[in-house]
């Protein structure tokens, strides 16, 4: 584990909390765009100095997660019930993670209510020594208060710098034998669902990461060159690409996806009709519990 720069990584929470807010105030105004929502959340990630640690996520009911929109596809959400919004910031490779919930129909806001009171029963929950089945416990505890499952195959996560899963995996059910430690950073991720409780990859990748660098094409090289200088090992949406290169650069990001340079992050979905809730937030762990690093508790639901 990493020795932690708490000045950069509560800098990139502060900025993190700066783009969800923006977001939320977007979604207030009436804006139903995923696209400009997204693209808006990142624009305050670049404009306090930081990056993106990955793309903006705007999942609407069952689509859980992993859904960046794109020029093409901008997940337009007039007919959605609610919609998850999940972002992140990294300040020199450390990263703030978080995610709210916002309910336009309110036959399904408990599902958000339940989503954002188990994530502040796993805060309570955490302290070092405490084992991550403890807290999958306290969140599936609260899900079963409110009648919805929580989804057992999505979790939390351990954060290092330039690394956004780093191993420690925190679920959403009571799993696992792990055992959380003082100094680690970890981002808790209650999902709630009135569908199976169970996610499986969708049709649609819009988010990858890199793999390799070995690519055959001299433009497949050329994009390759350009995902290693600008995000690393961290995740990039495919419009970041296509804004850069064109619409031609489809035909590389294909090639490279089925070579496996590029790792694809199909989005995430429950049964059709049912709506995934999620709230999220990115703690650093000290002596006394879990310190949030991103207060999106001030969110309402």
């Amino acid at each position: 584990m990493t020795s932690v720069d708490l000045d950069q990584l509560r800098k990139a929470g502060k900025i993190t909390e700066q783009a969800l807010m923006r977001a939320y105030h977007l979604l207030e105004s009436g804006e139903r765009s995923g696209l400009k929502i997204a693209d808006a959340a990142e624009e305050e990630i670049y404009s306090a100095g930081a990056r993106p640690a990955f793309p903006c996520n705007v999942s609407p009911d069952h689509w859980a997660a992993h859904n960046a929109p794109t020029d093409d596809s901008p997940t337009e959400l007039g007919s959605a019930r609610l919609v998850k919004v999940d972002a992140g910031a990294h300040v020199d490779g450390w990263i703030g993670d978080s995610a709210f919930t916002y309910v336009f129909d309110d036959s399904v806001r408990y599902v958000a209510q339940a989503a954002k009171a188990a994530l502040e029963a796993a805060m309570d929950t955490i302290k070092p020594g405490v084992s991550v089945a403890e807290v999958g416990k306290a969140i599936q505890d609260v899900a079963k208060e409110y009648g919805v499952k929580p989804v057992s195959n999505l979790g939390g996560h351990q954060i290092d710098r330039y690394v956004l899963h780093a191993g420690l995996f925190i679920p959403n059910v009571p799993e696992g034998s792990a055992k959380i430690e003082e100094g680690m950073i970890v981002a808790v991720e209650p999902f709630m669902s009135t569908g199976r409780g169970y996610v499986r990859n969708g049709t649609h990748v819009n988010i990858f990461s890199l793999e390799s660098t070995r690519a055959r094409s001299r433009g497949a090289r050329d994009v390759v060159k350009y995902v290693a200088e600008n995000f690393g090992p961290l995740p990039f949406a495919e419009k970041w690409i296509l804004r850069k290169f064109g619409s031609a650069a489809r035909l590389y990001i294909y090639e490279l996806a089925k070579t496996g340079a590029f790792y694809q992050y199909p989005v995430l979905v429950d049964s059709p009709g049912s709506v995934v809730a999620q709230f999220e937030t990115t703690f650093y762990v000290d002596k006394d519990g879990a310190q949030p690093l991103i207060d999106i508790f001030q969110i309402e639901v």
